[in-house]
Formats: C-alpha cells, sequence, structure tokens
C-alpha cells in the first residue's frame, strides 16, 4: 500500500512538472513553419491561367509558443486568399505578356493581416510565383452528336444525324482552341425508335471553354423502309470506239430498301453500273458488275448478276 501511495505521488509530481515545463516553453519565442493552403482570385479578365502555382505556402514565422500552438489548431485548413490582380496592381491585366514571374516576399505585410498579427513573418517559400497566362480567342467549331440508336423492324436513319446549329462559336485559350476539332453533344440512347427524333439538348462542357449557344437541337431523321427493284443497264468503262461489245445480259437487277417518302423518285437513270474493258483485255471468261454511282441513304443493296458474259463484234 505504502509503494502505490508513493507511485501515484511519484506521478502526480512529474505530471505538475511537465505541465510546468510545457507552459514555460510555451511562453517562448519559437521560429518555425506554417503550411497554409492558397486561393488565387481576380484573375487577368482578358486571359486564362495555362500553369498551375503552388497550392500552398509554407510560412516562416516567429512569435510565442501559445500563439504559434493556438494557430495551428485553429487555422491549418484556412486557405489564404492571394488577389492577383490587386496585389499586382493589375499589371498582367494590361500587359500583353504571357509569362510573370512574381517574388513573394513583397507580400509579406499583405499575407500577414490575413493570418495573425501575433505572428510575424520572416520568409515565404516559394520565394517565386511563376504564372503562364494563355490568350483568350473564339472560333467557330463543329458540333459532333454523341448518341447510340436502335430501330423498330423495317425503320432507320432516312438522312445522316445532324444539329441546328451544326457549328457554335467557342471562346477559350488559344493553345485549346488550336486542337480542339469538334464540341460533343451530351450523350443519348435511344431504342426501337420508329420516328424522326427532334431534341433540344446541351453540349459537354470543358474547362475554360464558353459555348455560344450552349444547346444545340438534335435531329434524328428516321422513317420506314420498303423494298424497291430496278432494271439498270450495264455500262463499259474505257471502252474504245472502234470496238463494240455485247454483254449478256445487258442490265442487271437492283434491289434495295428505300425510305418511303422517296419510293417514286428513284429511277434506273440514278445508278451507274459498269464492267471495265480493262478486265476484257485480259481476256477474262466473265465481267464483274460494279456499282460506280448510287443514290444516298439506300440500304441493303446487291445487283444481280454479280457477273456477265460478253462478245466481241469483229
Amino acid at each position: 500500500m505504502k509503494n502505490d501511495r508513493k507511485l501515484v505521488t511519484y506521478l502526480v509530481c512529474v505530471c505538475i512538472a511537465t505541465i510546468f515545463w510545457f507552459l514555460n516553453a510555451l511562453n517562448k519565442q519559437y521560429t518555425v513553419d506554417l503550411t497554409f493552403p492558397i486561393k488565387y482570385t481576380n484573375l487577368p479578365k482578358n486571359k486564362v491561367l495555362a500553369n498551375k502555382p503552388p497550392d500552398r505556402f509554407v510560412l516562416t514565422v516567429n512569435s510565442f509558443g501559445f500563439t504559434i500552438l493556438r494557430h495551428k489548431l485553429s487555422m491549418a485548413f484556412t486557405p489564404l486568399v492571394f488577389n492577383v490582380n490587386e496585389f499586382t496592381s493589375g499589371k498582367m491585366e494590361r500587359s500583353d505578356k504571357s509569362k510573370y514571374a512574381i517574388p513573394t516576399r513583397q507580400f509579406i505585410n499583405r499575407l500577414s493581416s490575413q493570418v495573425s498579427s501575433e505572428l510575424k513573418i520572416t520568409e515565404i517559400q516559394p520565394d517565386t510565383l511563376n504564372f503562364v497566362f494563355d490568350r483568350i480567342v473564339k472560333r467557330k467549331i463543329k458540333v459532333r452528336p454523341n448518341i447510340s440508336a436502335g430501330f423498330t423492324k423495317q425503320h432507320f436513319l432516312s438522312q445522316k444525324i445532324s444539329t441546328v446549329p451544326d457549328s457554335v462559336f467557342v471562346s477559350g485559350p488559344k493553345s485549346v482552341l488550336d486542337t480542339l476539332k469538334f464540341v460533343s453533344t451530351a450523350y443519348q440512347r435511344y431504342k426501337d425508335l420508329d420516328q424522326s427524333v427532334q431534341r433540344n439538348i446541351t453540349l459537354v462542357e470543358k474547362e475554360n471553354l464558353i459555348y455560344e449557344p450552349k444547346r444545340v437541337v438534335l435531329k434524328i431523321p428516321v422513317e420506314e423502309y420498303t423494298e424497291k427493284n430496278l432494271q439498270v443497264p450495264i455500262s463499259i468503262d474505257n471502252l474504245p470506239d472502234s470496238i463494240h461489245v455485247n454483254l449478256f445480259p445487258d442490265k442487271a437487277r437492283v434491289s434495295f430498301m428505300i425510305p418511303l417518302s422517296r419510293f417514286k423518285d428513284i429511277k434506273p437513270y440514278n445508278f451507274k453500273i459498269s464492267v471495265s474493258y480493262k478486265d476484257i483485255q485480259n481476256k477474262k471468261d466473265l465481267l464483274d458488275l460494279k456499282i460506280e454511282t448510287q443514290p444516298q441513304n439506300l440500304r441493303a443493296i446487291s445487283v444481280s448478276p454479280s457477273q456477265v458474259e460478253y462478245l466481241i463484234e469483229k
């Protein structure tokens, strides 16, 4: 029991002594490094930041231990505000330069007012801030629809998917717009379409880019298709005037799927089907048929027969 009391008394004395030592230590002045997050505000309006300045400052400060401890506990996550235009007196906004190296020591007083008058800032790291800006330009950029579409039986696209307008004005950093080939619409997925779609849709936003307009009208032209057959004359490419060749047969049957609205519009002269005179010169037994010209937006086109015989008249 006596030993236990002595141990408790000893521990209490040690704690009291430690507390007094700690309090005495905190009452002295120290020079330490404190790390603060940095928030950059009020950037030049006619430029965009192309690099990433440091997101933290290490401040070397001198103060009493109590003050340093209090600030470490209460301000460790409070960002310092670096007002770019105000701190540099608007020089960046007025200048045509794109690169700036700014010594940080000149901002000690401004940053001190944000930290505390009880802390004396003696040094800032990094000692220099580098800002790299890019010039803002405006260009007209194509819009690319980003969709997937499925259709019901006998229904297909009758024309290409498009947007209105098909291009938008984009404002942003010159280095970005120099490589920007298109602007995408927000992704859309459609199933079992049996009629045309016309929908107002947003564009995919990108950092530091501004679109005019910000939305476009997406058009998905859908029609019901039906089958049509035509007898089309077969021509011979590069046939000399002095030679006459008979083809057997001299017409080919062309089958295809066509939108109902265009069924009556497509005629045999809208197609060009040919064989090559070179194949005749090479004495091939059968000549391969080739479709050289055809109307747009037809589907499942086939030609029968795929080869023909020939006879050269002398």
